[in-house]
């Protein structure tokens, strides 16, 4: 009966020394790995992205929304000069116009000024604009009585940049692609941009009709 109490003591210390040496174990395993998240056990490894997406400017996409919200546009701008335009002519000067585009379509073109680098040619119109993530682009040409007019440098005119219904005066720098280090000159603008409604927009269409 003696032994049988030792043998059994024996036993329990056994079992309990081994209950131990696995908590240790465990313990170790976690602290090895780092601690773990909500509902992801410690032996899988979390995910982590090596490039995170940035969100676009929320700026710039409230404002996208709000010009989305108008069926269409009214652009106003005065043409008002130009400033240190590049001479294309031998007698040291230019005879500047400019066209306005956009979408291929020419919205205006200005009168030309003859013999002049810094030509004024204070000139309004109005046009209707169904788009205005489409910008304007502005080309500068230098008149040739029977030849063809010779390119004087280009820019353009961003209207989500505008805010709408006030009147902004711009400085546009022109640049020819081909030359893009070349300072060709400043056009000077004032513009303003109103939004208008969809029974706006069929009137302006009735008008056309």
């Amino acid at each position: 009966m003696k032994k049988l109490k030792t043998a059994v003591r024996k036993w329990r210390r056994m079992r309990l020394f081994r209950k131990r040496d696995d908590l240790s174990a465990a313990r170790q395993l976690s602290a090895d790995q780092g601690p773990s998240t909500s509902g992801t056990p410690a032996h899988i490894p979390r995910h982590v992205p090596t490039d995170l997406q940035l969100e676009p400017d929320e700026g710039q996409k409230l404002r996208e929304q709000h010009l989305r919200q108008f069926a269409f546009f009214q652009l106003r701008i005065h043409l008002k000069r130009g400033q240190n335009l590049v001479a294309m002519d031998k007698n040291g000067t230019s005879d500047p116009y400019v066209k306005f585009k956009a979408g291929g379509r020419l919205l205006h073109k200005s009168r030309i000024v003859y013999r002049d680098l810094n030509p004024v040619w204070d000139e309004c119109f109005t046009v209707p604009i169904e788009d205005p993530f489409v910008p304007v682009q502005l080309k500068v040409f230098d008149y040739d009585w029977g030849l063809q007019d010779d390119f004087m440098g280009s820019c353009y005119l961003d209207l989500t940049a505008l805010e709408l219904g006030r009147t902004q005066d711009l400085v546009l720098c022109l640049r020819d692609p081909n030359k893009p280090s070349l300072d060709m000159g400043e056009i000077v603008l004032n513009v303003t941009l109103w939004p208008k409604s969809q029974e706006d927009k069929e009137q302006v269409g009735a008008n056309r009709n």
